[in-house]
């Protein structure tokens, strides 16, 4: 039976947990600030803030070497599952009311 070292689990565990985490912050903070545009735009602004997230984890990730191939959760997953979340959150957005919308602020009329 060959000895198994727990450390190696722990450390593996607790990467996967800061990676969880930092998806979390990043994910809410985008949340919260697409909380604050009218309804008819929460759909495109979640989309564009995750996807600038995304953007801006895989810089990092890059810049930092991190291994894409890491047995853990790294940055490139983060970044991955956030322009995840963009595409399938571009999926909901009416380019047409939106248009109309703006259309309309610039006529002044409500």
């Amino acid at each position: 039976m060959p000895f198994t070292d727990d450390s190696d689990e722990m450390a593996r565990l607790a990467a996967n947990q800061r990676a969880f985490t930092r998806f979390a912050w990043i994910f809410g903070c985008g949340l919260a600030l697409s909380l604050t545009v009218p309804e008819l735009f929460f759909a495109a602004t979640i989309s564009s803030f995750t996807a600038l997230g995304a953007g801006i984890i895989a810089t990092i990730a890059l810049f930092a070497r991190d291994n894409p191939f890491a047995p853990h959760l790294s940055r490139w997953d983060i970044a991955a599952a956030l322009y995840a979340v963009s595409l399938f959150s571009g999926l909901f957005v009416d380019l047409e009311a939106i248009s109309f919308y703006l259309m309309m602020q610039e006529t002044g009329a409500h």
